[in-house]
């Protein structure tokens, strides 16, 4: 973790084929997810609010989190370690075991990365001031009007079908 503070993976489980009815039913994955990697579990939590199932452990300078959706057969689970290797892609593995996932999503973030002072600058300078703003907009105003002014000054010909209808 050259520089940074830790590491935060984020992982999207998707079609699991295991379905849970109360977050209780999650605390036996945690407990192997930690033991796995050799951490001590210090403490879980547990909430269920409408559709969603979620439980944290903690275990020193980590934690995992589980919010499960049993109605759309989904998983979004964060990892997180500060300042310790934690085998977060063996936990990883691990999870999609338990919860029987066809298909997974997953992001590793650097957290706390006070790499050069380069790296931290956006990009790509997006402030635009107020005045650049209206500008802009009276631009766009004007050159709409102009176009709608030359249309109304020379309207398109129309052309006019040589078929009559007769009435009975």
């Amino acid at each position: 973790m050259n520089n940074t503070l830790g590491k935060h993976l984020l992982i999207d489980f998707y079609n699991c084929k295991v379905t849970f009815s109360d977050p209780e039913e999650l605390q036996p994955i945690m407990e192997r997810a930690f033991e796995l990697v050799g951490a001590p579990l210090d403490g879980i939590t547990f909430y269920h609010i409408d559709d969603e199932l979620t439980c944290i452990a903690v275990s020193g300078n980590a934690h995992i989190c589980i919010h499960t959706y049993p109605l759309l057969a989904y998983a979004a689970i964060d990892i997180y370690s500060f300042n310790i290797d934690l085998k977060a892609s063996q936990i990883m593995g691990a999870l999609k075991v338990n919860f029987r996932s066809d298909r997974i999503k997953a992001t590793s973030i650097r957290r706390g990365d006070f790499g050069s002072i380069r790296d931290m600058r956006p990009k790509r300078k997006s402030k635009i001031t107020t005045i650049r703003r209206m500008k802009n907009t009276g631009a766009r105003i004007k050159k709409t009007s102009t176009k709608m002014f030359n249309i109304l000054r020379h309207p398109p010909k129309i052309r006019r079908s040589h078929h009559t209808v007769k009435k009975k």
